[in-house]
């Protein structure tokens, strides 16, 4: 009886997950110089910690208070990221996205969105109700929603972070 509503819950989370992506790809997303915010949706259980983060957005150009992270967490003792976090009980039995710090984060308007997590279906959400001129993240989760895609440095922030810094001044 537990899997069945488990099996709803997830149908009814992709519903909404599908439905915020068919809007997203309607939006016009361009990259545009200078980037003055950028939001980071992370995994936690990935090898990354606030620090790379800070670093990465100095090298853009950035100072610690342009930026806004989320991170999920199944637990809180294992989160570096504690400022905003989400769960798995941020998201009801619907779909719904029912924690306020997700509803912060997505509140705010960026320049630059990374998407540093794999195949999560609440981070996918967020994500997709984000307001971002520019998405980056990995191939290895919904690539509906990221602009430029990186292939093969999964969980190796070090070299997705020099791509992207590489990247982004191509497209200057």
């Amino acid at each position: 009886m537990k899997n069945f509503f488990l099996n709803i819950k997830n149908k009814l989370l992709q519903k909404k997950i599908d439905n915020s992506l068919n809007l997203l790809e309607n939006k016009n997303r361009k990259f545009k110089m200078p980037v003055k915010k950028i939001g980071f949706i992370v995994d936690s259980e990935l090898d990354i910690d606030y620090l790379d983060i800070v670093s990465l957005s100095e090298n853009i150009g950035l100072k610690e208070k342009d930026i806004k992270v989320v991170s999920y967490s199944k637990t809180i003792f294992n989160d570096p990221f504690y400022k905003m976090r989400v769960s798995d009980n941020s998201i009801n039995f619907f779909g719904n996205i029912n924690s306020a710090d997700a509803n912060e984060f997505i509140s705010y308007n960026y320049d630059l969105l990374i998407n540093y997590f794999g195949n999560n279906k609440i981070l996918s959400l967020i994500s997709s109700r984000c307001n971002a001129n520019f998405r980056v993240g990995f191939d290895i989760s919904n690539q509906k929603l990221n602009d430029i895609i990186f292939k093969d440095i999964y969980n190796n922030f070090e070299k997705f972070s020099n791509q992207l810094v590489k990247y982004l001044k191509i497209l200057k």
